[in-house]
């Protein structure tokens, strides 16, 4: 059995820890004041007039941190190689604008890609945003579109953005807050299991035990955490709290496995047998956290990015701007999880003390948050208000409130488990 004596925190781990706070402050700044590119909301189609020689649709357009009325905007629709202008273009506002397609007796195809482009906002695009419904179709038949227009698809010097997104939109900044709940959890559970070989290996080593268990605590925590913000994620993004998605449900399985893991170590008094079969137990939960949170997801379908066919972030959206904000996000969550992994190790340090003393108090039991999610129309709309920023506000919420509700729980067990080693002394 090693013991494992207070020691004053080195200087570098200290540097690191501050590190690791400046990367949160200017992760959460930047999450915030960074402004989203201008992009295409929805593209209606208001009114359509068809015959058998032509058709003539209206479209409004809809769009977001868009200057349609402050730059006349130039739009046309695009399959393949064809190409159609739309006339009559007329701006309402500066996030919409009504125009006017016309098309021949047939179309070479009726889903048409929508696009707008101005000075300002550049180039955006709406992907099958116009559908010519009642137009017959031939595969040979031509537009008289102008292909000039795609001399004007340009980039202008936007100043500092995140990139926009249909459907995500605003909520893409819960990229910096959400994602990485679950990288922070899953370098946790990376300790604990290296933790939990070496305590095998050395045939029951006590402070190593101690060590996976209070990395698993730590990063349940985050993982719960990653749950209940995924949960009010996909809520304003997918249209329902929790879906049949892989990653979802691989996500909760991992957490409930893990639980069953402090349930294993509760229900064993012996030590040394305690260490051992939490151990092995731990092993085979990490295993299983690879498979379901990083194979399964990629091999079936799946609504998340990069899962089931679904191109990732990085490849379609995590533009220079975005990891400038993510990379220090995941390693500034990650220098707090390792940060309040110390103080929870030293709670379970002093908890076996305790317990080698006779002293043992008896264990909090582990609790489950469960929602029940009562949908009423007023404060969904405060949700998709903005652009949906509400949700970022709101993830940022529930990981604050997750991170306060830890650490005021972390500091009361430590003030009493202090107060009974003092005792203990006294005795």
């Amino acid at each position: 059995m090693t013991g494992a004596n207070s020691t004053a925190t080195p200087r570098y781990v200290w540097g690191i820890r501050i590190a690791g706070m400046a990367m949160l402050a200017y992760v959460l700044a930047m999450t915030f004041v960074v402004p989203l590119g201008p992009g295409l909301v929805d593209v209606a189609t208001v009114r359509q007039d068809v015959t058998a020689s032509s058709g003539v649709f209206e479209l409004e357009i809809t769009g977001h941190n868009t200057h349609f009325a402050s730059n006349a905007p130039l739009v046309f629709l695009k399959n393949g190689d064809h190409i159609v202008n739309a006339s009559a273009i007329k701006s309402l506002g500066e996030t919409k604008l009504k125009c006017r397609i016309r098309v021949g007796k047939f179309l070479p195809a009726r889903s048409w890609d929508v696009y707008v482009n101005n000075g300002m906002d550049g180039t955006m695009s709406y992907a099958n945003g116009f559908f010519a419904t009642d137009v017959a179709t031939n595969a040979k038949a031509s537009t008289d579109g102008d292909a000039a227009v795609l001399d004007y698809l340009s980039a202008p010097n936007l100043p500092f953005h995140f990139p926009f997104q249909p459907n995500i939109m605003e909520t893409i900044r819960n990229l910096m807050l959400h994602v990485p709940m679950w990288f922070t959890m899953f370098l946790l559970m990376g300790i604990s299991f290296a933790q939990s070989i070496r305590t095998l290996r050395l045939g029951g080593d006590t402070d190593r035990d101690l060590k996976a268990v209070a990395s698993v605590k730590v990063g349940l925590w985050f993982g719960v955490l990653g749950l209940l913000t995924g949960s009010l994620w996909a809520r304003f993004t997918w249209g329902a709290w929790w879906v049949d998605d892989p990653q979802l449900n691989g996500a909760f399985v991992t957490v409930l496995v893990y639980a069953g893991y402090l349930v294993l170590r509760a229900s064993i008094q012996e030590p040394l047998l305690r260490a051992r079969l939490s151990g092995v137990y731990n092993l085979f939960g990490f295993c299983l956290l690879v498979v379901l949170l990083m194979v399964l997801p990629r091999f079936t379908e799946s609504l998340h990015p990069g899962k089931g066919g679904n191109p990732a972030f990085s490849s379609y959206d995590l533009d220079s701007a975005l990891r400038l904000v993510f990379y220090p996000a995941v390693l500034g969550w990650m220098v707090l999880g390792t940060w309040m992994y110390s103080a929870a190790l030293k709670a379970e340090r002093m908890r076996h003390r305790l317990s080698e003393a006779r002293l043992t108090k008896a264990s909090m039991p582990l609790g489950m948050l469960l929602m029940t999610p009562a949908s009423t129309s007023g404060w969904e709309a405060w949700f998709v208000s903005s652009g949906k920023l509400n949700v970022v506000v709101g993830v940022a919420v529930i990981i604050f409130a997750g991170l306060a509700l830890w650490g005021w729980r972390m500091r009361r067990e430590l003030k009493s488990l202090s107060e009974e080693l003092e005792r203990l002394k006294t005795n």
